[in-house]
C-alpha cells in the first residue's frame, strides 16, 4: 500500500487514506471544504475587464441582458446572473434562454438584434459565447457591449468581445480548468462585487450582498453539467449542499425539491443529478413557448414557485412518455440493424431534445456507440453516446476529413457528442460511423471491467465509515464515489414497485441491507439463497428518522 504522510494526521484510517490517494488527493488542504481555500478570481484571464464593465453598467443603471443556455448549467447560470445583478441594486435586468428548436445553441445574430431593439446596452453570456464570433461582431456593429463567460473549448481566435472569461483559454492561468458555466459567472460576479466595493458603490446601501446566497444554484449547475469534481468544484458543491441542508436556498429550488419528494435537509449530489436536474432539463427537451425552469429558479413568491415546480414535474413526466415511446421504436430499429459495431437510428417524428437520452439507453443495452437522429427538415440533428475506447469527438473530426460536407456541424466530448447532417445522407453517415467503430473497438479486447476500491473489511461496514465517506465527498465526475466488491449470499429479496430490488447480502463476516435501483430482467430473477458477486457503495439512509446503513448495488450477477 502506498502511504502519504501528508494525509496521516487528518485521515488516520488506512482504508480511507487509500481511497483518497487513488483519487489523486495528497494535500490535506484539498480535503478542507471551507470556502477560504477557494481559488481566487484574479488568475482568470480578462476577469478585470469583465468586472469593470459590469460594475460600470450597474453604477450607470444600464440595461443588462443575461444570455444563457437551455441545459441545467446554462439555466442555473442565467438565474444566478439575474438574481445577483438585482441584489447589486440593478433594476433593469433581463434574460434570454434560447430554444433548442427555434434558436439553437448559443448567442445568435437574431438574439443580438432583439436585444438591441429592446434597449439592451450590455450582454453577459453564461455557458456559451466562446464560439459565437458572428453574433458578437453584430453586437459591436449595433453598439452593444458583450462580456462572454463560458467554459467550453475555444477555437484559434476569440470573439471580439470586451472580455472573454473562460478558464480553458490557452492564456488563462487559473489553476482549475473544470469550472462549469455557472461557476465561471459566479467568479465574474464575485470580482464585480469586489470592484463595486472598491468604487464605494455600496456606501449608500446597507451592505454588499453576500455571494454565498447563490451557492445552491452553483452546486446544481456543477452537478448537472457533470464536470470533474476537483478540489475547487467540491468546495463549491459542498457549500451549496450546506445551504440546502440549512433550508437557505432559492424558493424555486425548495419548491422543486418538494415536488420531487427530496428532503432538502438531507439532499445529496445524487438527488440533484437524478431528481432535480431531469425536471429542470425537461423544459429544454420538448417544444415549449416559454422556459418555466428559469422562471422557477427566479421566483420570489412561494406559491408561484410551487406552481412552476409542479408544471416542471408534469413536463418531465411528458418527457418520460416521449422517451418510452421513442425507446421502444428505437429498439425495433435496432433489431433490424445488420451492423453490430455501432447503432445509428433515425425517425422524423422524434424530438431532438430526447435523442441523447435514447442514445444513452441504447448504448447501455447494446454496448456499442449509438447515434440517434431526429427531425423532419432537410437537416437533421443527432446525439451520440459512446463506450470505452471510442472517442466520439475524435471520430467525428476524422469523419469530417474523410467525407467533406457530410457533417454540417458537430462537436462534443469523448463519451457524448452531437452532429447535424443532411437527411438524405443518413445511410452514408451510418456506413462510415460503423466502419470507424469496427476498426477501433476491435482493438479494445471486449467489454471493459468494472473498477472498484476492492473488498471492504467487515470492520468497515458500519454507519461510522459510511458517514466518513460522506464527509470526504461530494463524489462525482473525476472524483468517483468509492465502490467495493465481494461475494455474498442473498438471504432475502423482494421487488419494490416493479423496478427496484431490496435484499439482505450476507458475507463471510458481515451482512448488510442493500438496494438495486432499476433492476434488469435478469436481476429480478435472482432468488434468496443464491450466491452472487456484487459491486456496491455504502451510504447513510435517512429516509426514516433514524439513520441506517445501506449498500447501493451498482452491479450484481450470480456466481
Amino acid at each position: 500500500m502506498v502511504e502519504d504522510h501528508g494525509l496521516d494526521a487528518c485521515v488516520p484510517d488506512p482504508v480511507l487514506r487509500r481511497i483518497l490517494l487513488s483519487r489523486g488527493v495528497h494535500d490535506p488542504q484539498d480535503l478542507d471544504p471551507s470556502l477560504e481555500h477557494l481559488l481566487h478570481f484574479k488568475q482568470l484571464q480578462d476577469i478585470t475587464k469583465a468586472s469593470e464593465t459590469i460594475a460600470e453598467a450597474v453604477i450607470n443603471k444600464e440595461h443588462i441582458r443575461v444570455m444563457g443556455d437551455y441545459d441545467v448549467d446554462g439555466m442555473t447560470g442565467t438565474a444566478l446572473g439575474v438574481l445577483c445583478l438585482k441584489a447589486f441594486g440593478l433594476e433593469n435586468v433581463s434574460f434570454q434562454v434560447p430554444s433548442r428548436y427555434d434558436n439553437g445553441y448559443g448567442l445568435s445574430v437574431p438574439m443580438v438584434e432583439k436585444a438591441a431593439s429592446d434597449g439592451v446596452q450590455l450582454i453577459v453570456t453564461v455557458d456559451n459565447g466562446i464560439s459565437c464570433h458572428e453574433a458578437v461582431a453584430r453586437a459591436r456593429d449595433l453598439g452593444l457591449k458583450v462580456v462572454i463567460t463560458d467554459h467550453h473549448e475555444p477555437s484559434a481566435t476569440l470573439p471580439d468581445a470586451i472580455a472573454v472569461v473562460d478558464p480553458k483559454r490557452h492564456d488563462c492561468r487559473f489553476p482549475s480548468k473544470n469550472l462549469c458555466g455557472v461557476g465561471v459567472l459566479f467568479y465574474v460576479l464575485i470580482a464585480t462585487r469586489s470592484e463595486l466595493i472598491a468604487r464605494g458603490y455600496f456606501k449608500d446601501r446597507s451592505s454588499a450582498p453576500a455571494m454565498g446566497q447563490f451557492l445552491d444554484l452553483v452546486a446544481i449547475g456543477t452537478v448537472g453539467d457533470v464536470v470533474p469534481f476537483d478540489a475547487n468544484n467540491r468546495r463549491l458543491v459542498k457549500a451549496g449542499l450546506k445551504r440546502m441542508h440549512e433550508m437557505s436556498t432559492q424558493l424555486g429550488v425548495r419548491a422543486l425539491s418538494e415536488v420531487a419528494r427530496v428532503n432538502l435537509a438531507n439532499i445529496t449530489t445524487s438527488n440533484i443529478a437524478f431528481d432535480l436536474c431531469p425536471r429542470l432539463n425537461a423544459a429544454g427537451r420538448i417544444r415549449l413557448n416559454d422556459n418555466p425552469s428559469v422562471q422557477c429558479l427566479l421566483s420570489s413568491d412561494g406559491t408561484e414557485a410551487m406552481n412552476l415546480a409542479q408544471r416542471l414535474d408534469m413536463i418531465n413526466r411528458r418527457r418520460g412518455d416521449y422517451e418510452r415511446v421513442y425507446l421502444a421504436e428505437a429498439r425495433e430499429d435496432a433489431q433490424s440493424a445488420v451492423r453490430s459495431s455501432s447503432l445509428v437510428v433515425y425517425r422524423p417524428h422524434w424530438l431532438s431534445g430526447v435523442a441523447g437520452l435514447i442514445a444513452s439507453r441504447l448504448k447501455d443495452s447494446y454496448g456499442v456507440p449509438c447515434f440517434v437522429f431526429a427531425g423532419e427538415s432537410e437537416e437533421i440533428t443527432g446525439s451520440a453516446r459512446s463506450v470505452q475506447g471510442f472517442p466520439l469527438a475524435q471520430v467525428l473530426s476524422e469523419m469530417a476529413e474523410d467525407a467533406p460536407g457530410l457533417l454540417i456541424r458537430y462537436g462534443g466530448h469523448a463519451m457524448a457528442a452531437g452532429a447535424t447532417i443532411q437527411r438524405e445522407r443518413i445511410e452514408e453517415f451510418r456506413t462510415l460511423f460503423d466502419a470507424k467503430a469496427a476498426a477501433l473497438l476491435s482493438q479494445c479486447g471486449g467489454e471493459a471491467p468494472i473498477e472498484t476500491d476492492g473488498a471492504l473489511p467487515g470492520t468497515h461496514v458500519n454507519l461510522d465509515f459510511a458517514r466518513a465517506l460522506e464527509y470526504f465527498g461530494p463524489w462525482g465526475q473525476g472524483y468517483p464515489e468509492p465502490t467495493f466488491d465481494g461475494s455474498f449470499m442473498i438471504r432475502d429479496i423482494k421487488l419494490l414497485g416493479n423496478r427496484n430490488l431490496r435484499m439482505t447480502l450476507v458475507g463471510p463476516d458481515f451482512s448488510v441491507t442493500a438496494i438495486r435501483f432499476r433492476a434488469t430482467a435478469a436481476e429480478k430473477a435472482l432468488l434468496a439463497g443464491m450466491q452472487v458477486n456484487v459491486v456496491y457503495s455504502l451510504c447513510v439512509d435517512r429516509y426514516y428518522k433514524n439513520e441506517r446503513l445501506e449498500a447501493v448495488i451498482k452491479a450484481i450477477e450470480p456466481v
